[in-house]
């Protein structure tokens, strides 16, 4: 792969574009240009590795085919799907994404969930199940998953309380299965009953989002 850039301060390095130096700020002040050619991607280590989020689209047709549930609810403008503790009545959000080539490979992948409680609630639970499977193309489709639960404790918590929740993927928990760039994941989120003290009300989810470290620029995808 080669570097190179544009605006170059004719005061040092003209003659070599694949320098750049603080002089290579010209006298407009104008920022250089880096150009970046050629097949392979630039691989990022240490400090320069930096976190890529994608944010799925839910399997709308699965909400649909059960009559609109989970129910779909909003404050404001913000929109989300409410959550009652499920009891195999499609009270559940599906949802899936292709792995990016720009992922690190060797890092667990995080889903995050942005929700909040309708109700006030005071030290009281909730506990979400994120399941999850990957396909490999070529593979056969499994039919099995992995679930992740993780319980939040409220604290006091006011009507429309937001939380965040995060929910960790092991990236190589199938020995010899590890996931890959361009693996299909696929995700199930639903409610669990609390250990304790579980919350009045539902969960209202209003957002899920996948992120990724990733150490390569200049992937397509």
């Amino acid at each position: 792969m080669a570097i190179t850039h544009s605006k170059v301060s004719a005061k040092t390095d003209s003659a070599d574009t694949t320098k750049v130096l603080p002089s290579d700020w010209n006298a407009d002040h104008e920022t250089p240009t880096i150009t970046l050619t050629g097949v392979d991607p630039l691989t990022l280590t240490g400090d320069a590795l930096v976190y890529l989020e994608l944010r799925s689209a839910l399997n709308w047709e699965r909400i649909r085919g059960a009559n609109g549930v989970p129910t779909k609810v909003t404050r404001g403008i913000i929109e989300g799907f409410s959550l009652p503790v499920y009891a195999a009545n499609s009270e559940e959000l599906y949802f899936n994404c292709c792995v990016p080539d720009r992922w690190q490979e060797a890092t667990d992948i995080v889903v995050h969930c942005y929700c909040y409680l309708p109700s006030a609630n005071t030290d009281k639970k909730f506990n979400l199940r994120l399941e999850w499977e990957h396909c490999t193309v070529g593979d056969l489709v499994p039919a099995t998953d992995n679930d992740v639960d993780v319980e939040t404790d409220t604290g006091t918590a006011g009507a429309y309380k937001s939380f965040e929740v995060l929910f960790a993927i092991d990236y190589d928990i199938d020995s010899g299965d590890a996931i890959l760039p361009n693996d299909e994941l696929h995700f199930r989120l639903t409610r669990l009953d609390a250990t304790s003290a579980e919350i009045t009300g539902e969960v209202v989810i209003t957002h899920l989002g996948i992120v990724y470290q990733r150490n390569k620029l200049g992937d397509a995808v």
